[in-house]
């Protein structure tokens, strides 16, 4: 789906039903749609500056080892695990949302290929 503010509703209700149909825990699904909120929020308002942008992908995964939340846009590039965090809450604007990816996932992955950002996170 288009990368903009109207479609994040599509956005969570598609993971809702993905959780549904891999029979995902009530408190996981809510952590997911955190996670894609986060992500689909991030590339709108900084990849893309607020504007419309390409496409987003998204797909869940149930693997041996957790779920696995699949995420690609193609903003420029941005690694959510270089990006430097804020020191303290404060009155700092943003930075946030890293800190919540990072500390409620067990595993955080991001790659760039074919002119996409790929995130991969295993709850």
């Amino acid at each position: 789906m288009a990368a903009c503010h109207a479609a994040l509703p599509e956005l969570l209700a598609g993971l809702a039903v993905a959780c549904t149909q891999l029979a995902v825990a009530a408190d996981d699904a809510l952590r997911l749609q955190l996670f894609a909120e986060e992500l689909f929020i991030n590339t709108v308002d900084h990849g893309f500056s607020g504007k419309t942008g390409a496409p987003v992908r998204l797909s869940l995964s149930r693997a041996a080892d957790g779920l696995r939340l699949h995420y690609s846009d193609a903003a420029p590039p941005f690694d959510p695990l270089a990006a430097s965090l804020p020191e303290a809450p404060g009155n700092n604007v943003g930075g946030l949302g890293l800190s919540l990816l990072r500390g409620m996932s067990r595993e955080l992955h991001y790659r760039r290929e074919a002119g996409r950002n790929l995130v991969e996170l295993l709850l």
